[in-house]
Parts: C-alpha cells; structure tokens; sequence
C-alpha cells in the first residue's frame, strides 16, 4: 500500500451543448484541454494527472499531452449527472488499481485554461497548512444586487454604496476543488470546514459561451512588452509622451515601464496613469529588462550601443527603437526614426514624419477657420525648457503685442524649472492677457484657439503643423537641429539653434507675421505635404505585425 498520494483529476465528457466539442476546441493553436493538463503536470506537488472521460477522441489527445486517461462509464456521463461521483469513481477505481491510500483530490475543470501550477500547488498547501477539509477556487464578486421575492423585485443590499464598499463576497469558479480524502466518504467534495483561494478574475474564466472563449484566446495571445524611455531635464519629455501613447494602444498585451533611476520626471509622469514601473541603477538597465522576462522591448531612449542591443537580442524576440542614431540601431529589428530624414540604407528602418505619433487629441479635432486677424498667440518649449526660453520669448512677444488685443498662451511642463520666474513676470507685466497653463491635457484646445504659434523643434512643432498653425521655430540642442522635416520649405520660419539666437531677428519677423496675413497665408498653405494625423496607425500596424509574425503559435512546443 502505498499512502499520502495526491491525485488530480480532470473530469471531461465529450458533449458540450453551448460549445460542440468543446473540450477540444482550438484555443491559440492547442486543443482546449492542454491548458489543464499541462498545468497540472508541471505542479510539484501533485502525484497523478488522471483525466476522466467517456469520449475516445479526448481520451487520445489527452494520452498525448501526458495524462493518465479513465475510461468513464456511460452512466456517468450523462447531462444530469454531477461531478461528485464521477470524482468518487475516478479515486476507487485509482486506489484499488495502484494499491493507493490517497490523502488529497484535486478536481481541476478542462474549461478553465487560464490557472497555472502555482494555483495548483497553492491550493493544495492551502489544503494542508489550514487543516480545511475543502479548499474552493473563487473570486471576487461584490455588486448591488437585486433579487425576486413572492414576485417583487427587491435590492439584494443593506445600503446603495459603492461598489468597494460593499461587503466581500465571493462566486465559485469552478476551476479548483480540492479536498481530503475521507470527505468523499460523504459523496460529495465539500467539507464542513471550507477555505477560499481568491483568484484573479481573468484566471477565473470558465469557457461556457463563444464569448468565453474569444476572451481566453486574447489573453492567451497577450505578450509582455517593455518599454524602456527617458525623461529628464536634459533630453525633455517628449519621448515619455510617445510612450504613453504607445502603451494606450496597446490594450491586447500587458505593458511594463523601465526607466534609468535618474529619469525621475519620466517615473513620475508615468506612475500616475497606472502604469507599473521599475526603475534601474545607471549600470542595471539590461538586468532589470531581462527580469521581466519580456517577449518585446521598445527602446525611446536616443542613442543605443551595440552591446545594449546584443544583449537583448540574445534573451528577447523582438526590439524596437525610436529616434536611434546609435550604433545599436543596426542590430535592432526595427528602428522608427520620425523626425530624421533617411541617413542609412538599412532595411531595418523607417525614417520621416509620416510615422510621427500625434496624440489622439491632435487626431480628433476639427481645425479651426482662422480669420485674417491675430488674435492668440501659443508659446510652449516642452516639458523641461532647460535655457528658460519660454520666460526670454514671453518678453519679447508681450512687448509686441501689449497694445494689440492679443491674448498669449504660455504653457509649461512638469519638468519646468523656472515656474516663479515666469509668473512674477506675467503678474508685473503691463501684457493685458498672458494665460499660464501648467500640465495641461488639453494642449491641443490652446494651440487650435491660437493664430501663431513659438516652440522648439521637437514633438510641438509638428504638433502645431497638424492644425496648420504658423509657428516659429527655435532648437534648443544640436539634436533638434537635425529634425530636417522643421524647416522653412515645410511652413515652418526657422530662426536656427538657441546659440545663435538674436532677440532683433526675432522681433523683425514676429512683426512681419503678425501685421501681414498674406504672408501668413503662404507660409501655411506649404503645410499640406503630410497628413500627420495617419503617422500612429502606420506605426502601430507595423508593430502589431511584428507581433504577430514573430509569435506564430509553435505546435512543436
């Protein structure tokens, strides 16, 4: 006799009314019950994986997968049989053929393809260690319900709360029973003293519809991508901003944001959408990548090396690059490049505005007919405006404007260092409408009520060319000075880097612009090149194919 075995049984019949054959349907290229089995196989704490079934088909493939199979007698699987004495046939017929003394029986339902071996093991240690006679799978399910009484319908709740604030309760998911041998001997599973493993509710899905199984298929296909961006005083926000945009469309898969630890404006801006974030010491970026076990990475932090991008490539199937001029760009599987012209032959990347990501904000807005008189001027030099430009071109423009009725936006980011600087001038100066707008998620409302517009040669540029905005352009750095696009042949008025920045130049062709509409006219009238508004769903439709091509189903695993 051989004691203290644990089995786990998977009891499944071969008729399914919601679902035909549903046991084995597809589900991301393996049959349905696969999921079940494997997990059960790979726990460490279950002696036999024995799957109950009258079926031969699922007999075959479940022989396949690694199960032991019990041919289950007819008069057991019938529609109005419950499980508890399929589970009791399944156990005496075990016990007697082994010359096994069980202690514990796991039940695990071939329709729940979402629970792992950990749940196994972790209900099965639940089991031991709290001394339950039955252990229940469930989850978490508070809401106001109502219910039928003699007839009347009546809430089902003491009080109309929210929903957090309603007491726990729990629905069964039918994916996990486990319990101690001698509880059988009352013909059922559940015991006096029962416990709960609380699951996630997406590991709780039990496939009983098609809805059930388009659901599962999604998140089985669901893949962890990292993204790895920066965000500093130095090099600004914009990358951070791009990220985002990029992890909001992409809902299908599970999203991780890695940060250098001295990236705190990207850290903080990013924690507040929700998003998880780790961060990594200047010399543990790669480790703390590779941690995550990632099957995409998608690097918007300028420049890589070659080592960086070897490294990843040894341990991740797929790497994407934004903005790379880096050595690094040739050994990545693509690099998107929006903002400089085509440097290189390589076949690896795409270069041009027409993959620039605008914000769903600048994509879902009509522009405004703007009229022959200026009436608003918008000045933002990104989210960090390291020189203070904001508060030097604020001077200037005020002074121009004072006696025109003109009203100036002014906004600012979080990583703006000069913020009391440009109130006390906005409080003291005899400007009659300077607006200071800090971190707002409207930017796209000021720029569009604006006539003129003052920035960088960054992400706002263009930005301001999608709603056809006249705008004067500064680069703050040598990198901007790249951005080829910017330029005066495209309906920008490039006055060359900050260094050579001239406050008269300046003022002569603000002046120009403001009192000539003719002029302003010609300058907009060059914007029709590109229909930026097109650049995400390029962008996002090649890196879903890259998704998809690099992760066909593997049958051979």
């Amino acid at each position: 006799m051989i004691y203290n075995k644990t089995i786990l049984i998977i009891p499944a019949r071969g008729g399914s009314k919601n679902i035909p054959r549903k046991n084995l349907r597809p589900l991301n290229g393996k049959p349905l019950i696969y999921y079940t089995i494997k997990s059960a196989l790979q726990s460490k704490l279950v002696d036999h994986v024995i799957v109950s079934t009258e079926d031969k088909e699922i007999a075959l493939f479940s022989k396949r997968f690694g199960a032991d199979v019990l041919s289950r007698p007819s008069n057991l699987a019938m529609d109005d049989v419950s499980l508890d004495p399929v589970i009791v046939h399944a156990v005496n017929y075990y016990e007697n053929y082994y010359n096994y003394k069980l202690s514990y029986i796991i039940t695990i339902q071939p329709t729940s393809p979402l629970i792992s071996s950990i749940d196994i093991d972790n209900v099965i240690t639940k089991l031991i260690e709290e001394s339950a006679d039955t252990v229940i799978s469930v989850c978490e399910d508070k809401h106001l319900r109502w219910k039928v009484d003699k007839g009347i319908i009546t809430p089902d709740y003491q009080e109309r709360v929210n929903r957090q604030f309603l007491p726990d309760q729990y629905r069964e998911t039918g994916a996990i029973i486990a319990c101690k041998r001698n509880v059988l001997e009352t013909g059922s599973r559940i015991g006096k003293k029962v416990s709960l493993y609380i699951m996630d509710y997406e590991k709780s899905i039990d496939i009983d519809s098609y809805n059930d199984l388009w659901l599962c298929e999604l998140i089985l296909k669901r893949k962890l991508i990292v993204i790895v961006v920066t965000g500093n005083a130095d090099v600004g926000m914009g990358h951070t901003y791009r990220t985002l945009m990029l992890a909001n469309e992409l809902i299908n898969h599970k999203i991780i944001f890695v940060c250098d630890s001295t990236d705190y404006l990207a850290v903080n801006y990013i924690s507040q959408f929700n998003y998880e974030v780790k961060t990594a010491a200047p010399n543990q970026l790669i480790e703390v990548i590779l941690k995550q076990k990632p099957d995409m990475v998608i690097n918007d932090i300028l420049d890589t090396s070659n080592e960086y991008i070897i490294n990843l490539k040894n341990k991740v199937r797929t790497v994407i690059n934004f903005e790379d001029l880096g050595e690094g760009a040739e050994k990545a599987d693509l690099v998107i490049n929006s903002l400089y012209p085509n440097k290189s032959p390589q076949k690896n990347m795409l270069f041009g505005p027409k993959y620039f990501i605008l914000r769903d904000e600048f994509i879902h807005i009509k522009n405004r007919n703007r009229s022959a008189k200026v009436k608003n001027i918008f000045i933002s030099f990104g989210g960090v405006d390291k020189e203070d430009f904001t508060v030097r071109i604020l001077k200037l423009v005020s002074e121009l404007t004072k006696t025109k009725n003109i009203s100036i936006y002014v906004v600012v980011g979080p990583g703006y260092q000069y913020l009391e600087n440009l109130k006390f001038f906005a409080l003291n100066s005899n400007h009659p409408s300077i607006k200071i707008i800090l971190e707002t998620n409207k930017i796209s409302e000021y720029m569009n009520a604006s006539d003129i517009g003052i920035t960088s040669a960054g992400r706002t540029a263009l930005e301001l060319y999608s709603l056809k905005i006249l705008t004067i352009v500064i680069p703050q750095n040598f990198r901007e000075t790249q951005h080829t696009f910017i330029t005066n042949i495209n309906g920008f008025i490039s006055l060359g880097d900050y260094k050579n920045f001239n406050d008269n130049t300046f003022c002569e062709t603000f002046s120009k612009i403001l009192v000539d509409p003719n002029y302003r006219s010609k300058i907009i009238g060059k914007m029709d090149k590109i229909n930026l508004r097109l650049g995400k769903y390029r962008v996002m439709e090649i890196i879903n194919s890259l998704l998809q091509n690099k992760f066909e189903y593997n049958y051979g695993s």
